[in-house]
């Protein structure tokens, strides 16, 4: 059911926000632009009726208009005509609007062609990036939602959090907790979760290459037995890539298995921060409740295990303030209550992309170029380096903005509520570590531990795979000699 209309006194208020002074990034950006009487077409690729993507058009296009009427005032009085927009909706046309198929909405990809635009902002979902291309030519591509590689020769600028900036984060923790011989990596392979969090996992593949003797295990998450089976066998150091429903089962049986004493850690994976937002009987910050339960089956003791990887939120005052316009502007004009917090970060990271392309137009013509000189824009691009609403924005050499992290761990087993303990900083490399990581063991479990996985050494003797069961009498035998369904090792022979 659609949202109520905002009161009149309440419109006039917003409207009076947003028309107000430029914003100071806007400002600061554009401080020398000089251009002559140009206008940019901006064309937008992304799903309209799915609102839970936070890359949805009635999420992203409020923070669009911010952008252009906060840089319209500056623009404007050095000669820049106009600012065009041009959407086209890019989903599945059925009822849900999912971001799965691959084949490309031509209808879409025509609606935007007869508006010729400069730049494509998008694509929401991840469909073949060269399908598009072949029909809109080698346009510039604006991306702030889902990360999917492109080929060399697609010229995409990655705005928000990326499968590349991820594995960066995830690799130092590896490192900063001595955790440099093994890890097993739980992914879903739900085609409904990748559109929505796609953690790129062969690029942290390539980013863990380089550490000498390191194993990486993947499995693709079936069941739950199944799923704690393999992680027993293969890796303490878990990290879990899918929907929090299945963190939760996984968590469950780990439970039932005893390994939530400390002997293992759980990484989740949460790129939208979905399991730290209250939603249903779930409070915000307890990723152990369920949306219809607030016990969810005694796991918050078990959670104790379970550390939260999401995109920093930046705290200062403008993203607030920008923040609260967008709320304002999603349900004055789409009927839209967005109430989550870091969904909010992808339409920001829109905005201030959307700043650094402007930036860069107006610099290229002011030097004698045209808006069609799509590499030294993406050059000017390149070398940019601004506060924005998300906070500090610049690109690395592969076009791809540095992103911020945050890990979260539960600061309290009374309450169960998380908190932020490692701000990992994106353009710098390193961890800022804000609190404590209260470990059930004193300290980090290890991740190799002795005479589990490598069996190679001497001391560790040999092991013996017996078939337990509740009659075998085990009188007699040596330490080594253990039951077959609780080693490891025995779980890949059997």
């Amino acid at each position: 059911m659609a949202a109520p209309p905002l009161p009149p006194l309440l419109g006039a208020l917003l409207v009076m926000i947003v028309l107000g002074a430029p914003s100071s990034a806007a400002r600061a950006l554009f401080a020398n632009a000089r251009v002559a009487g140009t206008v940019v077409r901006l064309g937008v690729l992304l799903p309209e009726r799915n609102v839970r993507y936070p890359w949805a058009w009635p999420r992203v296009q409020p923070a669009l208009s911010l952008a252009r009427e906060a840089l319209q005032p500056l623009l404007s009085r050095q000669g820049l005509r106009s600012v065009r927009l041009a959407f086209a909706a890019n989903e599945e046309d059925d009822e849900k609007g999912d971001c799965q198929s691959k084949v490309t909405p031509y209808s879409a990809i025509s609606r935007l062609r007869s508006h010729v635009p400069d730049v494509l902002l998008g694509v929401g979902c991840p469909l073949e990036s060269f399908s598009y291309y072949l029909l809109l030519g080698s346009l510039p591509l604006l991306r702030a939602g889902v990360y999917q590689k492109s080929s060399e020769s697609i010229k995409t600028v990655y705005a928000g959090p990326t499968g590349p900036n991820l594995s960066a984060f995830l690799a130092q923790l590896l490192g900063h907790f001595n955790w440099t011989s093994r890890a097993a990596f739980v992914f879903s392979a739900e085609r409904d979760y990748w559109p929505d969090s796609n953690p790129d996992l062969w690029s942290l593949e390539e980013e863990l290459a380089d550490t000498p003797n390191f194993t990486a295990r993947l499995y693709q998450y079936q069941q739950p037995d199944q799923t704690v089976t393999f992680i027993q066998a293969n890796g303490r150091v878990v990290y879990i890539f899918g929907f929090l429903e299945m963190l939760q089962e996984v968590m469950h049986m780990a439970q039932a298995q005893n390994m939530t004493t400390g002997d293992y850690v759980f990484l989740y994976v949460d790129i939208w921060g979905e399991s730290l937002r209250a939603e249903g009987h779930r409070e915000a910050a307890k990723p152990w409740q369920s949306k219809e339960s607030q016990d969810a089956g005694g796991l918050r003791e078990a959670f104790q295990t379970v550390l939260v990887v999401t995109p920093h939120e930046p705290q200062t005052p403008e993203y607030r303030r920008f923040q609260s316009q967008l709320i304002l502007r999603a349900q004055r004009d789409f009927g839209l209550v967005v109430n989550d917090s870091l969904g909010t970060l992808v339409a920001g990271c829109f905005h201030d992309v959307l700043l650094m392309y402007l930036k860069a137009v107006s610099e290229t013509v002011q030097e004698g170029g045209h808006k069609e000189n799509t590499s030294r824009i993406l050059e000017k691009m390149r070398g940019q380096k601004f506060q924005g609403v998300t906070g500090m924005v610049s690109l690395n050499s592969n076009y791809e903005r540095e992103t911020d992290f945050d890990l979260w761990a539960m600061k309290d087993v009374e309450t169960g509520e998380y908190q932020v303990v490692g701000h990992y900083m994106g353009s710098e490399k390193w961890i800022n570590w804000t609190g404590p990581i209260h470990w059930k063991k004193g300290g980090p479990p290890l991740d190799n531990p002795p005479c589990v996985f490598d069996m190679d050494e001497p001391s560790c003797g040999k092991i013996e795979c017996v078939q337990g069961s509740e009659g075998l009498d085990l009188t007699g035998l040596s330490a080594l000699a253990i039951p077959k369904p609780f080693h490891p090792l025995c779980h890949l022979q059997w």
